[in-house]
């Protein structure tokens, strides 16, 4: 991790302006985004002066290859707060900050329990506001799992034909992922066809795929800890005049949107930009989703491009930008890329983006 220093500074800087005397992180992929770890245990904790990673005996050989920039503290037959306590990380001071979405309510009475004389207090998005501006190390690992992903892509099509279940394209992606350097799939793979494409959330089934029907193939994988988020609809056979026309309207409108993401928009502008178009067709009651959202050590993570945000685009946010139009019986489209922020918008897939007949 070359930009570890940059990162660590502000969380200072945030710990500064909220007042508290330190952090103490508890979200592992948080945890990987600051020091690199990517164990299961581990807890974080960041003062003005003090930057130290805390995990269990099974991950000690493994902090000293992935950990370079921080203290390290190991548990052996004892949890990772009473090593914390034990060692005395908490001692002078008295207000110590939480990571409020991320933390259970056991993890927030124990942590009061062990420390009696500090103050704790709940703190939201701390983490996720830094991540949500990219350094360029992490934009080049998004676009590393971004070329994996497409690369596996371009395989499965040709699989897809008649007969085929769901599971088994899904299954080919996962295989393929890894295959090609991948740690892992980004999240479980959605192949949705026929009536099923009309499930935003359409999980790969045992459904078998059938001629003339669409296809919604929504598929990531994680490298390095950073995630691609890429959707392609596709047709087998030859599309029908309405597949073309619903195609076409989503396309229209990822397009338009993608036009104007630019740095100092606000995301409900960006959101409305698409939605108001997918409306004006006469099918805004078949979007029902935000139109986007941040990727990078977490799959979904700010901005959140949605009516509500009102989040001012900056340059390095990474998004997507997916709108779809899904119609009960009949079936659905989504087109999803991934997109850079800055004054102009870099659209970091290269897919081609028109509808695919195969």
């Amino acid at each position: 991790m070359k930009d570890w220093k940059i990162k660590l500074e502000k969380v200072r800087e945030k710990i500064e302006q909220l007042g508290i005397d330190a952090i103490l992180i508890s979200h592992l992929p948080h945890i990987r985004y600051l020091t690199g770890f990517s164990g299961s245990s581990a807890l974080c904790f960041v003062s003005k002066k003090d930057a130290i990673l805390i995990t269990d005996f099974r991950y000690k050989e493994q902090v000293k290859i992935q950990v370079k920039h921080f203290k390290k503290l190991i548990a052996t037959g004892k949890s990772l707060l009473d090593i914390t306590s034990e060692k005395n990380i908490m001692q002078n001071l008295k207000r110590v900050g939480f990571e409020a979405d991320h933390a259970s309510f056991a993890f927030v009475l124990e942590l009061k329990r062990t420390f009696k004389n500090v103050k704790f207090f709940p703190v939201k998005n701390l983490i996720e506001e830094i991540s949500a501006v990219k350094t360029a190390e992490e934009i080049e690992n998004i676009k590393s799992a971004i070329k994996i992903s497409e690369k596996v892509f371009n395989e499965v099509l040709k699989l897809i034909k008649p007969g085929i279940s769901e599971l088994d394209i899904a299954s080919e992606i996962s295989y393929l992922h890894k295959k090609y350097g991948a740690e892992k799939d980004a999240f479980d793979i959605i192949v949705a066809s026929g009536w099923r494409s009309a499930l935003p959330h359409g999980v790969a089934s045992a459904k078998k795929i059938k001629k003339g029907e669409f296809i919604v193939i929504d598929f990531g994988c994680v490298f390095n800890g950073y995630h691609s988020d890429i959707t392609r609809t596709i047709v087998v056979g030859k599309a029908t005049s309405e597949q073309k026309k619903i195609y076409q309207i989503v396309f229209d409108a990822q397009s338009r949107a993608i036009e104007n993401a630019k740095s100092g928009l606000k995301a409900n502008i960006l959101d409305s930009i698409a939605r108001n178009y997918i409306k004006q067709k006469g099918y805004g009651k078949f979007f029902g989703h935000s139109l986007g959202h941040g990727i990078g050590v977490e799959i979904h993570t700010l901005p959140r491009i949605s009516p509500k945000s009102n989040y001012v685009l900056q340059n390095g946010n990474v998004i997507t930008i997916e709108p779809g139009i899904y119609i009960p019986n009949f079936g659905g489209v989504r087109i999803e890329d991934d997109i850079l922020i800055n004054s102009t918008p870099q659209v970091l897939t290269t897919l081609p983006r028109n509808l695919i007949e195969i």
